[in-house]
């Protein structure tokens, strides 16, 4: 490179790094987070916060850049098509973070995570029906991202072992040693129970959302402070605990508070035209249509365009939406939560405005594009608010498919 073009690249990167601060590094990576709650359990009675621990740390991890998969209430089948999943996906990511909540126990030195539908009346069948933890360590070894998080707020008080003939192991989980590049945090120290709490979230839980947002410190410093929170609430009788291997430092954020931004969204956008601008034909409240089929929230600036209306598999639904260039292009299928925000309880047997409706069909069920494990989907039933999964080649008359996107107001 010549001296002229040298010096334009030092002032090309002095001008971007002071010219906007609030930018960085970490939002070019690629993030990607499993997490699994189990709170209803068929033979173990039900535990009152890991579902609203998952669905809180979802909605903290997107904020900090995660695509997140999340389950609930997940049988044993269920989490291993899961965690399988979420290793496929990973191979293309730099970090992978598996956060779970619910029944864990260790067995002859090993850690399993109890699924909803197992019934433990003896150690023996928990290797048959619960599944080990270090199943997904393993996926993460095999995708090779750079930078590896476990989470397990698993320690709660277990009444599947209160009948057992337990030796010298205690009734926490048991250390694991970190692979490189990872970093395994537990709830409370090895061979010690943990406190479900009476909040809405577990003590550890609520520890872990009140810091993991705390910008400029490393991953570490975050841990360390969330051991102190759960030490000072419980008087000492739970003590969060870590093993680590990482090669380097990690960072939740690296924004001040009032900066933060969904770094995937920023990547997605920022060289996006803004909102359509195709002319306006309709409103209903919140939600504009335009001319050209897209209909815009304006209250959350997401942009959705109704598909195929009926008899619709996740697949054909998934390669509709990728072959979707309208206005841009951008578009990719829905979350649940995305879907669940749609909904208008009260307005007959669809639930959803008039804007997207081009169907006859009584009822409408739309696909996500969560899915659970390699074979299996999620879906939205606008004529109840309810949440389902189906086999992904599984298709009805109700069954169809929409695209979403999210611009800046122009």
């Amino acid at each position: 490179m010549s001296r002229h073009g040298t010096l334009w690249v030092i002032t090309f990167l002095f001008i971007t790094i002071f010219t906007f601060p609030s930018l960085s590094f970490s939002a070019l990576e690629r993030r990607l987070a499993l997490l699994i709650g189990n709170s209803d359990y068929t033979h173990g009675g039900s535990l009152p916060n890991p579902v609203n621990d998952v669905r809180a740390v979802k909605t903290a991890l997107e904020a900090l850049g995660f695509t997140v998969m999340k389950y609930e209430n997940c049988t044993q089948r269920e989490m291993k098509m899961a965690m399988d999943d979420f290793g496929s996906r990973l191979k293309n990511q730099d970090v992978g973070l598996f956060f779970y909540a619910g029944h864990g126990v260790q067995v002859s030195r090993y850690n399993y995570l109890i699924p909803v539908d197992a019934k433990l009346t003896n150690e023996k069948k928990v290797e048959y029906t619960c599944v080990r933890a270090d199943r997904v360590l393993a996926e993460m070894e095999i995708a090779g991202s750079r930078t590896n998080i476990v989470i397990l707020d698993a320690c709660r008080d277990n009444p599947f072992e209160r009948s057992w003939r337990r030796g010298s192991e205690g009734a926490g989980l048991a250390f694991m040693n970190a692979p490189s590049g990872s970093l395994i945090a537990y709830s409370t120290a090895p061979g010690k129970t943990a406190l479900d709490g009476e909040g809405r979230n577990s003590p550890y839980t609520s520890a872990l959302l009140e810091h993991i947002n705390t910008a400029n410190i490393t991953v570490l410093e975050m841990f360390q402070g969330v051991r102190s929170t759960v030490m000072a609430k419980s008087g000492g009788k739970q003590i969060p605990w870590e093993s680590t291997s990482l090669r380097g430092n990690f960072y939740f954020s690296t924004k001040g508070k009032n900066n933060r931004i969904h770094e995937k969204q920023t990547r997605l956008e920022k060289d996006r035209p803004a909102a359509s601008t195709s002319n306006v034909i309709n409103r209903d409240g919140i939600y504009v249509a335009h001319a050209n089929g897209i209909v815009k929230d304006t209250k959350t600036g997401l942009e959705w365009k109704a598909g195929p209306d009926k008899d619709t598999d996740w697949n054909e639904a998934r390669s509709w939406v990728q072959s979707l260039n309208l206005d841009g292009g951008g578009w990719r299928m829905p979350t649940m939560d995305e879907l669940a925000g749609l909904y208008q309880e009260g307005m007959g047997s669809h639930n959803l405005t008039s804007l997207l409706l081009n169907t006859t069909s009584k009822y409408l069920w739309v696909w996500s594009g969560e899915t659970k494990g390699s074979t299996g989907a999620m879906d939205f039933t606008f004529n109840n608010g309810h949440r389902f999964w189906h086999y992904r080649g599984y298709s009805n008359y109700y069954l169809r498919a929409f695209a979403v996107r999210f611009r800046r107001d122009g």
